[in-house]
C-alpha cells in the first residue's frame, strides 16, 4: 500500500488517519494514526488479515459493565509509550486451584495469580475465614475478575437525595460513582470491603486474578479508613484501563493527594509510575501525556523496549506455551509538510492488542512532525499525507 490520502477519503472512519494535536512539549504537531489487523498463525507468526478493522475513534463499553473498556481511542496523536493489551482468558492446563498465566514480553514478565471462585465468611469465632476454592477451566483478564469493587455496605450510609429532587437526573447515572467506598484502582473488580459487617462478607466474593506477590487474605482483606485503599493490592488484569480509574486519572493534574503517602507503593516501586503524577499542580499545568495511555501499567512500554515477540503461558486456548512473533514491516508515513510537500515521520507503535481466542493482533502505528499551527476538523479533510508499507 502506497498513495497520497487525505482524511475525506478515509470516509468513513478507516484504517488512516491524520490528527492535530500537542506533544508534551507544547509545541504543534500532525500525526498519522494507522491501525493494521493481523491473523495470529498456528506457529504464531502473523499474516495480514484480508479484514481489516477500522480505528476506533472513541472509548466503548462492554454491554454488560459500561466501566470495563472493551475497545479504547486509537486517535491519540501523541502517546508517551506502547500499550500491550490481551483480551483473552486465564487457562487452567494445570488442573489446580490456582494457576499462574503470564505474559512475557520486551524482557519483562507480567504475572497474574489466577484461581477458581472463593467467597470469604465468619467462622464462628468472628473470624474471618475463606472457603475451599473452585476450580474453573478459564477466567476472562478483565478487571471484573480482578481486585477490587465497592464496599456496597457501607454505601447505604450515604445520603442520596429524596426520589422527587432526582426527576431531571438521568436515572443511568450513578450517584455513588465517586464514594469512598470505591476502591479507585478498579471499582468495578471483587473483594473490596472497606468496614467490616457481616452483611459485607456474606455478599463479598474473592478476586479471580491477582498480584502474586499481595494476594487478599484473611488478614488484610478489610481496609479498615478508605483512605487505605492506597496500601490495597494492586489490581491484574491485561485489559483496558478505565480512564478515570486510579493512576490513570491522577495524570489529568485535576487532583491533589497531598494527603497521601505514595512512596512506597508498588507502582512506584515498580517504576510504573512517573514520579511527579501525585504534585499539587496549578491547574492547567498537570496534565501528563501518560493518561493517554491505557494498558495495565505493568505492560506499558517505552519506545526502546517494544517487543518483538509476546510469549503467552496459561493464556493460549490450544498451547499452554504460545510464542506471538510479531510482524516485521513497519510503515512509512508521511504528514503533510505544507506548501505541497509532505514531511516523513519515524513511525512509533500506539498500542499492540492480542487476541488468542480469535487468533488475531492488532498494532497501532503513528507518525508525528512539527506543525505550524493547530488544524481544523474541515481542514484536516483534505490535507494531505502518505502511507506505505
Amino acid at each position: 500500500m502506497s498513495k497520497v490520502t487525505n482524511n475525506e477519503e478515509q470516509e468513513p472512519l478507516n484504517c488512516l488517519r491524520q490528527i492535530s494535536g500537542v506533544d508534551e512539549n507544547n509545541k504543534y504537531i500532525l500525526a498519522v494514526v494507522v491501525k493494521r489487523t493481523y491473523n495470529i498463525e498456528k506457529n504464531g507468526s502473523c499474516t495480514l488479515c484480508s479484514d481489516q478493522i477500522p480505528l476506533s475513534p472513541e472509548q466503548v463499553g462492554y454491554a454488560h459493565n459500561n466501566q470495563l473498556l472493551e475497545s479504547e481511542c486509537e486517535l491519540f496523536p501523541y502517546k508517551k509509550y506502547a500499550d500491550l493489551v490481551v483480551k483473552g482468558r486465564a487457562r487452567n492446563y494445570s488442573g489446580t486451584d490456582k494457576f499462574i498465566s503470564e505474559i512475557i514480553a520486551g524482557g519483562r514478565s507480567f504475572k497474574m495469580l489466577v484461581s477458581g471462585n472463593q467467597r470469604p465468611y465468619l467462622d464462628n469465632f468472628g473470624k474471618i475465614k475463606f472457603t475451599e476454592i473452585d476450580i474453573v477451566d478459564e477466567v476472562p483478564l478483565r478487571f471484573d475478575y480482578a481486585y477490587g469493587g465497592a464496599d456496597k455496605e457501607a454505601e447505604k450510609k450515604i445520603e442520596i437525595p429524596p426520589a422527587e429532587y432526582l426527576t431531571a437526573t438521568d436515572p443511568s447515572i450513578d450517584l455513588l460513582n465517586t464514594s469512598i467506598y470505591r476502591y479507585p484502582r478498579n471499582p468495578a473488580g471483587k473483594g473490596y470491603i472497606v468496614e467490616l459487617s457481616g452483611e459485607a462478607i456474606h455478599n463479598a466474593e474473592l478476586p479471580n486474578l491477582q498480584d502474586p506477590d499481595h494476594p487478599i487474605t484473611p488478614s488484610n482483606i478489610i481496609v479498615g479508613n478508605p483512605k487505605n485503599w492506597v496500601n490495597m493490592p494492586l489490581p491484574y488484569a491485561a485489559d483496558w484501563v478505565n480512564p478515570v480509574w486510579f493512576p490513570r486519572m491522577a495524570y489529568l493534574g485535576l487532583l491533589d493527594f497531598s494527603d497521601y503517602q505514595f512512596g512506597k507503593l508498588k507502582e512506584f516501586l515498580q517504576n510504573w509510575v512517573e514520579e511527579d503524577v501525585f504534585e499539587n499542580k496549578p491547574l492547567g499545568q498537570g496534565f501528563n501525556f501518560r493518561f493517554c495511555n491505557g494498558a495495565h501499567y505493568g505492560l506499558q512500554f517505552e519506545r526502546r523496549s517494544i517487543p518483538a515477540d509476546i510469549k503467552l503461558i496459561s493464556i493460549h486456548p490450544v498451547a499452554r506455551d504460545f510464542l506471538i512473533k510479531l510482524p516485521q514491516e513497519t510503515p512509512r508515513i508521511w504528514v503533510d509538510g505544507r506548501n505541497g510537500k509532505l514531511l516523513e515521520t519515524n513511525p512509533v507503535i500506539n498500542s499492540i492488542v492480542v487476541e488468542p481466542d480469535e487468533n488475531r493482533l492488532t498494532l497501532v502505528w503513528s507518525g508525528i512532525g512539527k506543525a505550524l499551527r493547530p488544524y481544523l476538523e474541515h481542514e484536516l479533510k483534505i490535507m494531505p499525507f502518505k502511507v506505505e508499507f
